[in-house]
């Protein structure tokens, strides 16, 4: 149903990133809420629909919405994009882990993709991590862009000393 809209909207784009047709139309397959991106691997590349502890901040909205993605949710911005917001919780993160060496804009990020997990998942505690979904984390590189468009998408942690 979406995939057309997608595949029409964002695919002229994501050529440019050097996705194939077909790697392309699998990607934005998955997307059940119109704001998907296509990302570099299919771990990044889940819907926030496909994921119940994401849909389930939508589903609970009082009153009930027709809201069709979580970064439509009107927490969303409040949480995770907005910069006074990110601002405390990095210096929550730093004062409890110490400083990011990263540009603002890569210090934004991170402290987005923490809070997303944090109010979708709860606490998990050091070394467990949770793949965030491709339309979230299109929207936080939207508002915080990396100059030169690298990113490094979801990484597993390390297993052992010896990494």
């Amino acid at each position: 149903m979406q995939f057309c809209l997608l595949e029409g909207r964002r695919a002229g784009q994501i050529r440019k990133k050097g996705f194939s047709k077909r790697l392309i139309s699998v990607l934005l397959a998955r997307c059940l809420c119109g704001h998907c991106e296509a990302m570099a691997s299919a771990v990044d590349s889940m819907c926030c629909r496909e994921v119940d502890a994401y849909w389930a901040l939508v589903q609970d909205l009082v009153p009930a919405t027709d809201i069709t993605c979580l970064t439509l949710h009107p927490g969303f911005d409040a949480c995770c994009l907005n910069p006074f917001s990110l601002q405390v919780a990095y210096l929550n993160f730093r004062q409890e882990h110490g400083a990011l060496h990263a540009s603002r804009a890569e210090q934004f990020r991170y402290t987005a993709y923490r809070q997303v997990v944090r109010w979708a998942h709860g606490f998990l505690g050091r070394e467990i991590r949770k793949a965030i979904p491709a339309c979230i984390v299109a929207a936080i590189r939207r508002q915080y862009p990396e100059e030169g468009g690298t990113y490094r998408g979801f990484q597993w942690p390390h297993m052992g000393d010896d990494q």
